[in-house]
């Protein structure tokens, strides 16, 4: 039976050391290439929340925008207020031509006495 060849044995480990540092390297390398750092994470977060605030906004101003229903109705009142104010034109017109017609009347009887 030989003797163990200890030269040999420590190349050996020497190598199988070197491939596992190399690995534990690599290992290492990956990870920190796809954590996320809290400053990054923080950034995200910033974001996240200015998109929370705008999303937020619009949701309020489309909540509060009139529906179909609601013009509609408010083309129906406006409807009922023009015939409304063509009938003040019309009885101001007529009230207008009765006072026209009152002050000739005025003048003329005044210049006759």
């Amino acid at each position: 039976m030989e003797g163990i060849n200890w030269t040999a044995a420590k190349v050996l480990f020497d190598v199988a050391q070197a491939l596992f540092m190399a690995g534990v390297a690599f290992y290492v390398w990956w990870t920190n290439k796809h954590r996320a750092t809290g400053k990054a994470i923080a950034e995200v977060n910033g974001r996240i929340d200015d998109l929370d605030k705008h999303v937020s906004r619009i949701e309020q101003t489309l909540d509060n925008r009139p529906g179909y229903s609601e013009i509609e109705q408010l083309r129906t009142e406006m409807a009922t207020m023009n015939r409304g104010v063509a009938e003040l034109a019309a009885q101001m017109q007529s009230s207008n031509s009765l006072l026209n017609r009152l002050h000739e009347y005025l003048l003329t009887e005044r210049g006759k006495s």
